[in-house]
């Protein structure tokens, strides 16, 4: 009978350690960039299309120091990809608003969408969350003075709850790069940790947009990685 138990529990941290995306236990310690964290971030979410393409823009913004994926805006409880209900891809990000400001976040958020196409589902709706009634009248007057008189079909919500997306969704582009990715497991003692890591928000701009020169140059020095790492970052960023 004890023998059952000691089977059972083996297979019990097997299957806790297979489902796990990081490593269970840190290596190392968390990068310097992510202890440079502001005290005082702000939150923004939207809603516009595909999370993966939001995931990669907004991590390289600098003033932007947090990013993640999930479904919002619906009412089922614990949505999965599979099984969405009403709920949308969303983006999630945390800002620094000595650094930038929520209208200059909408501002990319109009930029990198088509905010004038008709979603036909709720999957891919254009939405913008607010979190307080400001972000609320700095979209309203934002929309009210663009100088186009095309329809604009994003719908504005009450922020309520958001749900984090799998694993597999988070920081998508990163994830493909072994090179990157087994260095960074070494880092990060949780999915969690790396969800939310600066560092991670970063390295996935510059993988999935060959772009970022400026601010990799600024921070690489906070990154703590490999010196090889670094140097296969600055010939495969393009600008």
């Amino acid at each position: 009978m004890n023998s059952i138990y000691i089977i059972l529990i083996f297979v019990l941290l097997f299957l806790t350690i297979s489902n796990t995306g990081i490593a269970a236990e840190s290596g190392r310690e968390a990068p310097k960039i992510d202890k440079m964290v502001p005290d005082k971030l702000k939150t923004a979410t939207f809603s516009m299309g595909c999370f993966w393409g939001p995931d990669v823009i907004f991590g390289g913004i600098e003033g932007v120091w947090k990013t993640r994926v999930g479904y919002a805006g619906g009412k089922m409880e614990n949505p999965t990809y599979h099984n969405l209900g009403s709920h949308t891809e969303t983006i999630q990000l945390e800002y620094d608003p000595e650094q930038i400001t929520y209208k200059e976040l909408i501002e990319i958020f109009f930029d990198n969408h088509n905010p004038y196409r008709k979603a036909y589902g709720s999957q891919y709706k254009s939405i913008v969350f607010y979190h307080n009634k400001i972000q609320k009248e700095i979209f309203e007057d934002y929309v009210a003075n663009l100088d186009n008189e095309r329809q604009v079909y994003t719908e504005l919500k009450e922020y309520n709850e958001f749900y984090y997306a799998e694993f597999y969704h988070q920081k998508y582009r990163l994830q493909s790069y072994n090179n990157i990715m087994s260095e960074l497991k070494n880092m990060y003692s949780s999915d969690q940790e790396f969800i939310n890591s600066t560092l991670t928000a970063r390295l996935n701009h510059y993988v999935g947009s060959k772009s970022g020169m400026d601010l990799f140059e600024k921070e690489k020095e906070f990154y703590g990685l490999e010196l090889e790492t670094i140097d296969w970052l600055k010939n495969f960023i393009k600008e």
